[in-house]
C-alpha cells in the first residue's frame, strides 16, 4: 500500500463522529432555555459544524448578544453530557488505524471547543491516533477553519500543501481548504451537502469510508 497524501487533516463532527444527535439535542434545549423558536428541521441540521454562537445568530436569527450567551450555554450543556450521544461513522476507526500504520501524519482541525474535543478523545481513546489537535478555544473563539488548518500544518512541519489533504463534510471545511490551498475531500455521509461544498470549490467526494480509503491509500 502507499499513501496519496502524507498529512491528513480531519474535521470531527460529521466526518469522524456521527455527533449530530447530541449537537441538535443541545440546540433544541438551548433555544427552549432562551424562549426562542426552533428552526425547521432542515435549518436546524445546519447547526452541526459551525461554532455554536454563529449558528444561533446566522441560522436561528438571534440578536448578536443573545447568540453569544446562547453559544456559551450550548457549550456548557453539550459538555455536561450530550456529547456522549456521539459514535464513530462506520469504517473510520479502521481507516485511521491503517493510515497511521502506513506512516501518515494525522491531525484534527475542528471548530469543536477544546474541552468537548478532549472529552471525546478520552472516551474514544484517540489521543495516540492523532499527532496534533487544532480546535476552538473553550469559549468557542479561534475556530476559523483556515487558521486551524494552518496551525495543524505548521505543527506537523508540512510545508508542501500538495502532500496534505483536508477531510470534512461542510462548506466551512471546503472553504478552509480552498483558502489555504490544501486539497480537499468532501464526505457525503455527514451533515453538509455536496452543493454547499461545491460552491466553495470542492470537486472530490466520498460517499462512505470505503470510498474515502481509496482516495487516501493506494
Amino acid at each position: 500500500m502507499s499513501l496519496f497524501y502524507h498529512t491528513v487533516l480531519w474535521d470531527l463532527d460529521g466526518t469522524v463522529f456521527e455527533s449530530g444527535e447530541g449537537i441538535l439535542q443541545t440546540a433544541r434545549e438551548t433555544m427552549a432555555h432562551f424562549g426562542w423558536p426552533e428552526p425547521e428541521p432542515e435549518r436546524l441540521r445546519r447547526f452541526v459544524g459551525p461554532p455554536s454562537h454563529e449558528s444561533y445568530e446566522r441560522i436561528a436569527g438571534m440578536p448578536h448578544e443573545m447568540a453569544q450567551r446562547a453559544g456559551h450555554w450550548h457549550r456548557a450543556r453539550y459538555l455536561a453530557g450530550n456529547w456522549r450521544m456521539s459514535r464513530f461513522f462506520p469504517g473510520i476507526p479502521e481507516l485511521l488505524r491503517d493510515l497511521r500504520q502506513e506512516g501518515a501524519k494525522l491531525a484534527v482541525a475542528s471548530t469543536k471547543p477544546r474541552p468537548a474535543m478532549e472529552a471525546m478523545m478520552d472516551a474514544f481513546s484517540l489521543w495516540d491516533t492523532f499527532d496534533f489537535f487544532a480546535c476552538a478555544n473553550p469559549d468557542g473563539t479561534g475556530g476559523e477553519k483556515p487558521a486551524l488548518i494552518r496551525r495543524a500544518l505548521d505543527a506537523l512541519g508540512e510545508h508542501d500543501n500538495s502532500r496534505a489533504v483536508m477531510i470534512g463534510d461542510t462548506r466551512y471545511d471546503a472553504a478552509g481548504a480552498r483558502d489555504t490551498a490544501v486539497p480537499f475531500i468532501g464526505v457525503l455521509y455527514g451533515y453538509g451537502t455536496r452543493e454547499d461544498m461545491e460552491e466553495q470549490g470542492a470537486r472530490v467526494f466520498a460517499a462512505d469510508a470505503g470510498e474515502l480509503r481509496r482516495l487516501l491509500i493506494g
